[in-house]
């Protein structure tokens, strides 16, 4: 009989608690690159019974991936996607992560390491980033979500903790009313391996991040310090100018893009003309002179590496009533 992990029991016995149902989908390596699950059926009832029955459908199928789904059966969602077993036979540990004061949720393990692995929004965001994945958001209002008709809201493809929960916040707080879940993707396998409801109609319209310094602002870490644009004269933040520099240092072109409040929340966002200094201070003036001629929208700042064609760096550097 295959073994269960304590952290995987520990999630089984959560969903229980809450009323969720337990299930399972499994599939071999050629489904799994595809996406393509099949469904097993988990016998329903105590702990125990829930407990064997998986047990016993790792054992039918080891050598397969098989991830655990905590089902919500009056809104017919899933409220969790977590891979237990690769096909090495190797069964996920799991840390568990409570999202916004909420429930207890898990998010998906890669090589035993949790992504998940801390009490708040801010430490899975971390986790995620730091193991190279890209942040999605989706909403929906009671109805849709009732009917599992979700709308894609913005990503972060980036490595700055700060960026990504401001960008969580934005988006919580223009869908106060809604239902907002974050989604971790693996862009390479082109999957999903977490899901995450963090914000639910009624509740406040800024994420619980355990009190973290990055909740509300942006991180400098991408280079610099808060004394970076001291010799640099322009009413960007010194986070911003910092950002700046460490891009043009690293030959990568800066570009940006501007929405307006309805289309930030569709994440339908319009491409700036590319700034073509390669000198910081007149990099710097080209951004002022995108802010103002975009006053009263969302700016972002965008990296590209140009020979890998890709974004290495996004982030918001403008909002509406704010400079």
């Amino acid at each position: 009989m295959s073994d269960i992990s304590d952290s995987v029991r520990q999630q089984i016995r959560q969903l229980l608690s809450q009323g969720y149902r337990v299930g399972l989908e499994y599939a071999d390596a050629r489904r799994f690159r595809t996406g393509s699950w099949q469904s097993a059926s988990v016998a329903q009832g105590s702990e125990s019974t829930v407990l064997g029955g998986i047990s016993a459908i790792l054992a039918e199928h080891q050598g397969e991936y098989v991830q655990l789904l905590g089902v919500d059966t009056h809104s017919r969602t899933r409220v969790l996607e977590l891979m237990i077993q690769r096909p090495d036979g190797a069964v996920t540990k799991v840390s568990n992560t409570k999202i916004n004061g909420g429930k207890t949720i898990a998010a998906a393990a890669s090589n035993g390491s949790a992504v998940g692995g801390g009490t708040d929004v801010a430490q899975s965001v971390r986790q995620l980033l730091s193991q190279g994945y890209r942040i999605g958001t989706e909403f929906a209002d009671v109805r849709r979500y009732r009917a599992t008709s979700w709308t894609s809201g913005p990503s972060y493809q980036g490595t700055r903790e700060g960026e990504a929960i401001a960008m969580l916040n934005e988006l919580v707080a223009a869908h106060e009313n809604d239902y907002v879940r974050m989604i971790g993707i693996d862009s390479q396998a082109r999957r999903r391996i977490m899901e995450v409801i963090i914000h639910k109609p009624g509740e406040p319209a800024t994420l619980s991040t355990g009190g973290g310094s990055q909740s509300n602002s942006f991180s400098s870490s991408f280079g610099g310090s808060s004394s970076s644009n001291s010799h640099v004269k322009t009413s960007l933040s010194a986070e911003v100018v910092a950002s700046v520099r460490r891009l043009l240092e690293s030959s990568y072109q800066i570009s940006t893009e501007h929405a307006d409040i309805r289309r930030f929340r569709s994440s339908s966002w319009h491409t700036c003309k590319p700034v073509s200094a390669t000198r910081l201070q007149e990099a710097v003036a080209q951004l002022e002179t995108c802010l103002m001629d975009h006053e009263g929208e969302y700016v972002r700042l965008i990296g590209i590496d140009r020979q890998a064609k890709r974004r290495v760096h996004e982030e918001i550097i403008q909002r509406p009533q704010q400079r």
